[in-house]
C-alpha cells in the first residue's frame, strides 16, 4: 500500500506590528479594549491609544461629568440629587479617570467659568428643578442605616454661547450605589462604593467600572445628616465610548439635556423644543 505525504499546512503571513497600530487607530475605543487580551505588547499600545485619545478630551475643564443619584422613598417619590464634578487625573495603569467635586463652585452654576444653570430637561416631559447642582443628600434621624439609590452618570461639554443655552448630556453607564445614612466615626463619615461590570469568572475585571466616595457630617444641634459626592473614579473607555458612539439615556427620568439661564424662555414659546 503506497503510503500518502502529509503536506505541511500553509501558514498564514502575520501583519507587522505597525500596520495593527495603524488598524487600531480606526477602531472605536469600546471595541479596541478588546484587543487587549491579544498579548502583552499589544495591551501597551493600545493602553497608550487610550490614553492619548482621553487626553485629547479630557484636559479640558469643560469636559465634565454629572452624576445624577436618585432616592425613592414616601411612596415611591423619586428624590434627585444631581452633582457637577470636574476631571482631576487618569491612572495610566488601570485607565480609571478620577472626577472630583469643587467646593468653591458658585451656587447655580455649572462648570470652570461658573455659567449660570436653570434646569435639567428630562427625557420624558419633565423639568427638574429641585435640588439643583451640587445639593446635599439630606437624610433624618428616621432614615434607615443604609439605603440603596440609583446612580446616572452623563458626560458632558460646558462651553456653550448665550445664543445656544442647551447642553447635551452623552449617557455614561448607571448602577446601584449603597450610602450609609449616618455618620461613620470609624471613617470621620466617609463612605465608599465600588459597581464592577457583570463579568463572571477568571476573566472578570478586579477594577471597579465606577468607584463613588462621599462624605456625611450631622447637621449641627440635629441629628440629620447632610451627605455629599465628593468624587468619582470612572473607565476611561467608558467615558471615551460615550462620546464616541453620542450615547443617550433611554430611560423616561434620565437626563436629555441642561438648560441654562435664557433656556426657559425658548421652552415658553415652543414647548415641543427640538435641541440640535
Amino acid at each position: 500500500m503506497r503510503s500518502t505525504k502529509l503536506m505541511n499546512p500553509v501558514s498564514l503571513p502575520k501583519l507587522p506590528n505597525e500596520l495593527i497600530l495603524e488598524i487600531f487607530n480606526h477602531i472605536p475605543s469600546k471595541q479596541l479594549t478588546k484587543f487587549m487580551i491579544l498579548s502583552h505588547s499589544m495591551n501597551i499600545e493600545i493602553r497608550k491609544l487610550l490614553i492619548k485619545r482621553y487626553n485629547e478630551i479630557f484636559w479640558n475643564p469643560h469636559r465634565r461629568i454629572l452624576v445624577m443619584i436618585t432616592r425613592y422613598i414616601l411612596d415611591f417619590v423619586p428624590i434627585y440629587n444631581v452633582f457637577d464634578l470636574g476631571f482631576k487625573r487618569l491612572d495610566n495603569n488601570s485607565l480609571l479617570a478620577t472626577f472630583q467635586l469643587d467646593s468653591t463652585q458658585k451656587p447655580g452654576t455649572i462648570g470652570p467659568l461658573n455659567k449660570k444653570f436653570w434646569g435639567l430637561k428630562l427625557r420624558g416631559d419633565g423639568i427638574l428643578r429641585d435640588n439643583l447642582l451640587n445639593e446635599p443628600i439630606f437624610y433624618t434621624s428616621w432614615d434607615i442605616p443604609h439605603e440603596k439609590k440609583e446612580a446616572r452618570i452623563y458626560v458632558y461639554d460646558s462651553e456653550t454661547d448665550p445664543s445656544h443655552p442647551f447642553i447635551k448630556t452623552f449617557f455614561v453607564t448607571c448602577g446601584m450605589v449603597e450610602i450609609p445614612c449616618d455618620v461613620r466615626e470609624e471613617t470621620n463619615g466617609y463612605w465608599f462604593w465600588n459597581i464592577f461590570n457583570n463579568i463572571r469568572g477568571k476573566n472578570a475585571s478586579i477594577v471597579p467600572k465606577i468607584g463613588f466616595l462621599g462624605k456625611n457630617e450631622k447637621k449641627s444641634n440635629s441629628n440629620d445628616v447632610f451627605g455629599m459626592l465628593k468624587s468619582v473614579c470612572i473607565q476611561a473607555p467608558m467615558l471615551l465610548a460615550a462620546i464616541e458612539e453620542q450615547k443617550k439615556d433611554r430611560y423616561v427620568n434620565g437626563i436629555k439635556y441642561l438648560v441654562m439661564d435664557g433656556g426657559q424662555q425658548f421652552l415658553k414659546r415652543k414647548r415641543g423644543c427640538v435641541i440640535s
